[in-house]
């Protein structure tokens, strides 16, 4: 017989629509250490009274994966079933197939709305073209071996650093007769590293009476605007700045 066929000739506790829900939830989620489970108190009211829940809060959707609490349900609908049958205990016009396709129906809606909103994310958190250039880092070159240096409060002037708003990747050559080492490169605000906006660690490599180093910043959340591109080796404490612009 066609599968679908069958569901369509299912009775009006809708058997077979359930029995095939549980099959799946208890073969395919096992949860023997009960974990999130639902309390027994809240699934008998579910069972019972389930217009006293609001199936719409998504902590209900655990009974759809979780063998554990189905079958502690199908329990309760059976007991159910024996006080209705009994007419022990039982609300007038509140029989359990009403009652359980009511809760059921909600779970799956719940479901639809769950699955709904990973689409959601799903396209909402597809990284655009301009998104994946702009992370895609670029390039530059970034050339002190002539410039002065600006340490501590110092004003000497020296040559600006232009660098883009963008993911960068910097091969810095260092003032004459730098030494070698770990440095900490860092854009900041004012003379101050404790102002850091951006920075990155590198080892700087002596080739003649230079130093050179790559080190990788990324720039997208700086505003346009004036800054300082500050080195600080590791074994000296002190900083030394360049002024630098964001564009």
């Amino acid at each position: 017989m066609d599968e679908r066929q069958s569901f369509f000739e299912d009775d009006d506790d809708d058997t077979l629509l359930f029995e095939k829900l549980q099959e799946h939830v208890l073969e395919k989620y096992p949860n023997p250490e009960r974990i999130g489970c639902i309390d027994h108190s809240t699934l008998k009211t579910w069972v019972y009274s389930p217009q006293k829940l609001d199936l719409s809060d998504p902590k209900y959707l655990h009974v759809l994966k979780c063998a554990e609490c189905t079958r502690e349900l199908i329990e309760l609908r059976r007991l159910r079933k024996e006080q209705s049958g009994a007419g022990i205990g039982v609300p007038p016009h509140s029989g359990p197939a009403a009652n359980w396709r009511w809760a059921v129906l909600a779970s799956v809606l719940l479901c639809c709305l769950a699955a709904t909103g990973v689409i959601y994310w799903r396209t909402q958190s597809v990284t655009t073209p301009a998104e994946l250039a702009l992370s895609t880092p670029v390039a530059m070159t970034i050339d002190l071996s002539q410039a002065g240096t600006t340490r501590g409060t110092d004003t000497t002037t020296v040559p600006a650093v232009v660098l883009p708003r963008r993911v960068v990747t910097a091969h810095v050559i260092l003032p004459s007769f730098s030494p070698g080492g770990k440095y900490v490169v860092s854009v900041t605000t004012d003379r101050s590293r404790a102002l850091g906006k951006a920075a990155g660690t590198a080892i700087a490599n002596v080739q003649g009476y230079h130093a050179d180093l790559t080190v990788t910043l990324d720039l997208r959340s700086l505003p346009s605007g004036t800054y300082f591109l500050a080195t600080t080796h590791d074994g000296d404490p002190s900083s030394y700045f360049y002024p630098m612009t964001v564009r």
